[in-house]
């Protein structure tokens, strides 16, 4: 559905020329839910402007559902970008206007009857569940109610694809999981094809099928949730999965303080991935009755990716004698299948 072929691009700033997109290649397939991840500055954003060409490529190509848009006028892109769809951050509602009228904006460009418009304005809010606000004006609505407006307008043209720069980062983690509950619903209903814009791994977590890491303009690391969250490739990649869920607190306790109270100094800290049929295994039990190592469990959680468990726990292992050898105990855990890491 989306393909970008090294996309280059550049901005003029007081500092000088940045180059904010590095030779960034992405194939997005129809009807999935894709992912565009990264820090602050890392590009991401200027990679979904480019998808609708709201930013022009310096170099590279854009292409939409088989079609090369790349060079097309102004007047040809108008009608390409109805068929994409595009929701923001801080969601860009006229205030002066109610809620009916800010999702007809679009449609009455479309030259669509009144009758037929007021008609289809009523299913859309009825799909986003806001059927009673469509008098209301927008300063009367919650943050999550606002981006729900719209989304509904964004709806408004029946796009094939769905952009959504940043869009739950205004929101509270309550009305974000709202949100994303109703952007997987309109993926399985209406097979949009959406990309998904976040700095938060737990978004993608959430609802992302396929996602891209992006650092300093470029991707650098590209693969199924699952996969990114089981087998990071990068640095970058394990620190944002570390931002993931419940265990952000310990390892940032961990990596900033350096000794904490609780944990014996004088032990290494073990990080344990687990994926797959290793969820299912009573690993710490085992090493117990085989090896006689007992383990001292600081952290431990058990998530679900695509409906798939991946684990992760933070132990001391010390043996019931006196500096006995734990290496063989550290080897079982790895023929398990569990990944298992040092932090230093």
């Amino acid at each position: 559905m989306i393909k970008l072929e090294h996309i280059e691009k550049y901005f003029d700033t007081s500092k000088g020329k940045v180059h904010a997109v590095k030779d960034v290649s992405l194939n997005i397939k129809q009807g999935e839910i894709f992912g565009v991840i990264g820090f602050s500055g890392a590009g991401k954003s200027t990679i979904v402007r480019c998808i609708n060409l709201l930013e022009k490529p310096d170099s590279g190509k854009v292409i939409i559902d088989g079609e090369d848009i790349t060079d097309y006028s102004d007047k040809e892109l108008s009608s390409v970008r109805q068929s994409i769809g595009m929701i923001f951050q801080h969601f860009n509602l006229m205030p002066s206007r109610t809620v009916f009228d800010n999702i007809d904006m679009p449609l009455k460009r479309t030259g669509m009857k009144k009758e037929d418009r007021i008609k289809k304005i009523t299913k859309l809010l009825e799909l986003v569940e806001l059927s009673d606000k469509a008098y209301v004006h927008p300063s009367q609505l919650s943050g999550g109610q606002k981006q729900r407006v719209a989304i509904a307008r964004a709806l408004a043209c029946d796009p094939k694809i769905l952009l959504c720069d940043e869009a739950t980062s205004a929101l509270d983690p309550k009305t974000t999981a709202s949100i994303l509950k109703l952007l997987k619903t309109l993926n399985e209903q209406l097979k949009l094809t959406i990309v998904i814009i976040t700095h938060q791994m737990s978004v993608v977590k959430d609802i992302c099928h396929r996602a891209a890491i992006m650092e300093n303009g470029e991707v650098v690391e590209c693969n199924d949730v699952y996969e990114l969250f089981a087998n990071p490739k990068t640095e970058l990649g394990k620190k944002f999965i570390e931002t993931s869920g419940s265990s952000e607190n310990f390892l940032k306790l961990l990596h900033t303080k350096g000794k904490l109270e609780f944990i014996d100094e004088n032990l290494p800290v073990y990080h344990l991935t687990y994926t797959g049929n290793a969820t299912a295994i009573p690993l710490m039990s085992r090493l117990y009755a085989n090896f006689g190592i007992e383990a001292n469990i600081l952290y431990g959680n058990i998530d679900y990716i695509e409906e798939k468990p991946f684990g992760q726990l933070c132990v001391q292992l010390f043996g019931k004698e006196p500096n006995q050898d734990i290496e063989p105990a550290l080897e079982f855990i790895r023929k398990m299948g569990v990944s298992l890491e040092r932090i230093k």
